[in-house]
């Protein structure tokens, strides 16, 4: 029997049989779809969260009473939060002291409600830090300028909106120059930060910030503050944070035997734990569609299962006028495999653009994962090879004398 032959009965077995080969089509597309989809937004979300992590520097680390450990458990947690607190003395003191340290900043935050004319935003986080912020991490300012050491000495009161801040308060109004109330004190705003968008529906652009010394001023100096430090280069990182640990012990009178009262914390930190916290419910989340999909590859088994009994007249007479065994057998696996790649051809185009709506919805970068496109066709390629087979050796193996007498 010629290929062309053999396609083209497929075909016509197929159409006759309409119903029962939507229905098999149908659970491989969805199984497909959601492969991709899902795939291509894990993807995404990695993109998106790594590019926010990898904004702090790979140079840079953060010197804090809690680092990444201390948020493992509850126990931990509240343990560290009686750890003596660290100070601008502190933050001065590892820039005087700290010759591997490019630079040296600081950054602490509160919540305070932000005001301009009768518009009002409740509880933004209000984020107080060291003009040198922006070379310390990747932070950009979209607009405007950030503030510089002079504001920071003398606790001037001006601040750098977020976007989202900006857009809500302003309208369609330049905010440059304009003044905001936070709190109950008077900012002029001097800047608007680059645009960050959003993730998962959580805006990263509602956020404040001015001088860290002029939130200390006016929003009490109870509070801790967090140590930014930039190495000289990427290959010195470790040098200064040798050194900066050496010198925060000893302003904390830490002895030899004892553990660190502080943690010390850089970016391939905040990568190890994302991947720790996410990693198990990515593969939980790849996982269930690939059991769609084997329940899509047993539904196929089931209907061709019924097709072959529904046509054992047919395949007894057909052997009979002398089809061999293996022509039976590769009618039924092309039926199977026409089907299978024509579902995974419609799941991986409808994958695509639900992946697309849902980066939209979401806000994360849109990713189509080559790995996820390529598994989805091997994926529906290899249901229609494992689960047609048995359907099609049932079919050819009939006795055409026992086929013809089927009722």
């Amino acid at each position: 029997m010629l290929a062309g032959d053999l396609v083209r009965l497929s075909f016509e077995a197929l159409k006759a049989h309409k119903l029962r080969t939507f229905l098999t089509v149908f659970g491989i597309i969805i199984g497909v779809t959601s492969v991709i989809a899902i795939v291509s937004i894990v993807v995404g979300m990695n993109v998106k969260v790594t590019g926010l992590i990898n904004q702090m520097g790979s140079s840079t680390f953060v010197v804090s009473k809690m680092g990444v450990e201390e948020h493992s458990s509850y126990e931990a947690w509240r343990k560290a939060r009686k750890r003596k607190d660290f100070k601008m003395r502190d933050l001065n003191a590892l820039r005087e002291s700290c010759d591997h340290c490019k630079e040296v900043g600081g950054r602490t935050m509160t919540f305070r409600p932000v005001k301009y004319a009768s518009e009002k935003i409740r509880s933004v986080p209000i984020v107080g830090a060291t003009a040198n912020l922006l070379r310390i991490t990747d932070f950009e300012i979209g607009q405007g300028r950030g503030h510089n050491n002079f504001e920071d000495d003398h606790f001037v009161q001006v601040t750098i909106l977020g976007a989202s801040v900006a857009d809500e308060l302003f309208k369609n109004l330049d905010p440059i120059g304009k003044t905001v109330r936070i709190g109950s004190h008077k900012y002029e705003v001097i800047g608007i930060a680059e645009p960050r968008g959003s993730i998962l529906g959580e805006d990263l652009d509602n956020f404040v910030i001015i001088p860290i010394t002029t939130l200390l001023k006016n929003f009490g100096s109870h509070r801790s503050i967090n140590i930014l430090v930039k190495a000289q280069s990427e290959e010195t990182i470790e040098e200064a944070v040798g050194q900066t640990r050496a010198i925060m012990r000893a302003r904390r009178n830490v002895s030899f035997s004892e553990e660190d009262n502080f943690a010390i914390t850089t970016s391939d930190d905040w990568l190890e734990l994302y991947e720790s916290v996410t990693g198990t419910i990515q593969i939980v989340a790849i996982a269930i569609p690939l059991i769609a999909l084997v329940v899509a590859g047993i539904v196929v088994m089931n209907i061709m299962m019924v097709s072959v009994t529904e046509r054992t007249r047919e395949i007894g007479i057909r052997k009979s006028l002398g089809a061999m065994k293996r022509h039976i057998m590769l009618q039924f696996l092309t039926e199977t495999m026409i089907m299978s790649l024509f579902g995974g051809a419609v799941g991986i185009g409808l994958g695509i653009l639900a992946a697309k709506l849902l980066s939209d919805a979401g806000d994360l970068p849109f990713v189509i994962s080559e790995v996820a496109i390529l598994g989805g066709v091997f994926i529906s390629t290899g249901i229609g090879l494992f689960f047609g087979v048995y359907p099609a050796y049932k079919g050819a193996s009939l006795d055409p004398v026992d086929a013809m007498r089927f009722e």
